[in-house]
């Protein structure tokens, strides 16, 4: 009975200021949709949408409470004649709350469900109970539970293999977390923010996506889309066609190696160079820059993941002009003469020197 008393006060509560209890422990919530999430399912809002929800287990992945929640709109207007018509909106959608009263996911319904037990009720593990009366689905939090986190997303998505990267991650139930692990490795560091909000740096991980999880006393955050975070590994130069060219710059060069994908530059010794395209995740195609003086310089790739290492394949020669002992000829500008025969006659501006 004194459930039922907490249950009618916070109705009121919703119903009039539309406030969500905060999760503590001992804490009595409603679990419905957000209104802005209703109205993506129907498609129209006239005066509120109205919703009734059903509990109907604790999700066997996650162990969140589940159920489904039915909405609806009624929109009208004068018809021909002066006539009042109405259209009613609705849907039924799957939902999964966490231990905060927050949706997790939503799924529209090509139908309503069946089976719902307006009177159904359940206690999890932590005895956390889930259960429906008239006015709607309800979760009430035992009073020694403490929530897992729950990590909804992060602010870079990837970074070098070699770490460092800062990321900021988005979620619930932080306060106290003890650890913050990119897979199974943890953060360099970590920096707690807010209940919601915590800055870690990622470690030095082998190349790859990973999940970004968040431990506190009440367990570790679920691997979820929303947490995923790509280690890119650094490029590799293993073979340059041609390896030579001359100081005046032009030459075509392919660069083979690995992980080309995203390359921001090429580098001919210190010169950081743009002309060039990425042919694939193995292949460069990049016009050689002038070179300074006739020397060997090491071409390296640089990516989100880093840049090449030197190496013996990624040498490229610069070769001295040509020079002239003796008598030069020296052949300037060119012009062609087409004759009535079709024959050409071609005239240059000849220059000797010695």
């Amino acid at each position: 009975m004194v459930r039922r008393f907490v249950v009618g006060a916070l109705v009121s509560s919703v119903m009039l200021f539309g406030v969500i209890p905060a999760a503590s422990a001992g804490a009595t919530l409603s679990l419905l949709l957000p209104q802005s999430t209703a109205f993506s399912m129907l498609g129209h809002s006239c005066g509120g949408i109205q919703e009734q929800a059903f509990v109907t287990g604790f999700d066997t992945t996650s162990g969140y409470p589940a159920g489904d929640v039915y909405a609806q709109t009624r929109c009208g207007g004068s018809g021909r004649g002066g006539g009042y018509h109405s259209t009613t909106y609705s849907a039924w959608a799957a939902v999964t709350w966490d231990f905060t009263g927050s949706v997790v996911s939503s799924t529209v319904l090509p139908a309503a469900p069946t089976g719902l037990d307006p009177a159904f009720s359940a206690f999890d593990a932590q005895g956390n109970e889930i259960f429906n009366v008239a006015n709607g689905a309800w979760l009430t939090l035992s009073d020694t539970f403490v929530p897992a986190p729950r990590v909804t997303g992060i602010s870079t998505v990837s970074g070098p293999a070699t770490g460092g990267t800062s990321v900021t991650i988005a979620g619930s139930g932080f306060t106290g977390a003890t650890a913050v692990s990119f897979g199974a490795v943890p953060s360099s560091g970590f920096t707690i923010a807010s209940d919601t909000a915590i800055t870690a740096i990622s470690p030095s991980v082998s190349a790859g996506p990973v999940d970004v999880t968040v431990t506190t006393p009440g367990g570790t955050s679920t691997a979820t889309a929303g947490d995923q975070f790509t280690f890119v590994a650094a490029p590799t130069v293993t073979d340059l066609s041609p390896a030579s060219g001359p100081i005046t710059g032009g030459t075509t060069v392919t660069i083979t190696g690995t992980d080309f994908t995203g390359a921001t530059s090429v580098s001919f010794g210190d010169l950081q160079w743009f002309d060039f395209s990425v042919d694939s995740d193995t292949s460069i195609t990049v016009v050689a820059p002038p070179g300074e003086t006739p020397d060997t310089v090491a071409v390296k790739v640089t990516t989100l993941g880093g840049t090449s290492a030197p190496s013996a394949q990624d040498q490229f020669a610069y070769t001295a002009a040509p020079t002239c002992t003796g008598t030069c000829l020296s052949v300037g500008d060119a012009s062609i003469l087409e004759g009535d025969s079709g024959t050409h006659a071609v005239t240059f501006a000849v220059t000797l020197s010695q």
